[in-house]
C-alpha cells in the first residue's frame, strides 16, 4: 500500500474526510477531528453517493446511464 499525503485547507476537511471514507480502497487516518458540516457540503457529499450508487448499478448491469452527447443535447 502507499501512502500519501495531502494538505487541505482546514475549512475543506470535513469534506475531503466523508468524500474519502466512501472509496472503499481508502484507508483515512483521522489525526485532526473533523469539524461539522454546512447544508451545502451535506448536500454534495449526498449527491457524490447517489452518483456512486448510479455507477455501481451501471457496473452491475443493472441501469444504463446517460452518453455525454445525451447530457449536452438536454442543456
Amino acid at each position: 500500500m502507499t501512502e500519501l499525503t495531502i494538505n487541505i485547507p482546514d475549512s475543506k476537511l470535513p469534506l475531503f474526510f466523508l468524500l474519502a471514507k466512501e472509496l472503499d480502497f481508502v484507508v483515512v487516518d483521522e489525526k485532526k477531528s473533523a469539524k461539522s458540516l454546512t447544508a451545502k457540503q451535506k448536500e454534495l457529499i449526498n449527491d457524490f453517493k447517489a452518483s456512486l450508487s448510479e455507477v455501481d448499478l451501471h457496473l452491475q448491469g443493472k441501469i444504463q446511464l446517460k452518453t455525454a452527447e445525451q447530457l449536452l443535447n438536454e442543456l
